[in-house]
């Protein structure tokens, strides 16, 4: 073979290199792109989740007999405990105050007992995840995310609300106001998911119901006031107990 045969086979052979490789990087961008096209993106997921999560509560009674514990409610609600009867564990516990850190249970707990002279327990409170299917724009996702969390935040809102009522920040006027702007917050969530998913069943219809019952237990505490049998630190205590049982209900049967 003379020197010019070569010098061209080696061409022939470097251009067919060059050809595969080209090839090769072709396919790899078509098939991302394919990909890119079939996979749906975070934005466009067919499913709103929500982690498990867990409040710590402070019981001054419980009983395995409902009325019984609701008899006990109101000896705690005078004095600023919330009184809100919880079902556990085949128990009915008379809830006085609700944590999200069990360190501040313990400190409250400790701060009743050499205060006010009273036994209490612990109970961790469990809710479980929930996922919601469907295939969600990514304004219905925000919306649907936003309804589903509102009871939990109605709960820290009310929670920040007691807390500075009873270290004297707020007094009831001014808890008052702030409970106005929390149920508002609360109310426009609702509206917009309302709004969004006006055609609701399933899943979407449990969410809606649950929702509509707090905000009807917030428009009622709106209304109240203090009076001699209950405190308004404990109105504000018993209201954010019912919103963390009206989202462990939902939570459970999702």
């Amino acid at each position: 073979m003379t020197d010019f045969n070569k010098k061209l086979f080696n061409n022939r052979k470097s251009l067919i290199i060059i050809a595969c490789v080209l090839f090769l990087v072709v396919a790899i961008i078509i098939a991302n792109y394919l990909s890119y096209l079939l996979i749906p993106s975070a934005s466009n997921s067919s499913s709103v989740t929500k982690d498990s999560f867990s409040v710590y509560m402070l019981s001054l009674a419980r009983s395995q007999v409902k009325s019984e514990a609701e008899g006990r409610a109101g000896d705690f609600q005078s004095i600023g405990g919330g009184g809100y009867v919880w079902e556990q564990d085949d128990y009915f516990y008379v809830i006085s105050s609700a944590y999200a850190n069990k360190n501040d249970a313990v400190l409250v707990q400790n701060s009743v007992k050499a205060n006010q002279g009273l036994d209490s327990e612990i109970i961790e409170a469990k809710f479980p995840a929930l996922s919601i299917s469907g295939n969600f724009s990514s304004e219905e996702k925000r919306v649907l995310s936003m309804a589903i969390d509102c009871f939990y935040d109605y709960y820290l809102a009310l929670y920040d609300i007691a807390i500075s009522l009873d270290t004297l920040v707020y007094n009831e006027t001014s808890a008052k106001l702030a409970l106005n702007t929390s149920h508002s917050n609360l109310s426009n969530t609702i509206s917009n998911f309302n709004t969004l998913f006006s055609d609701a069943s399933g899943q979407i219809e449990e969410i809606k119901n649950s929702c509509e019952e707090l905000l009807s237990a917030s428009n009622s505490l709106c209304q109240m006031s203090s009076s001699s049998s209950q405190t308004y630190s404990s109105l504000l205590k018993y209201h954010y107990t019912l919103a963390l049982d009206l989202y462990l209900k939902l939570a459970k049967g999702l």
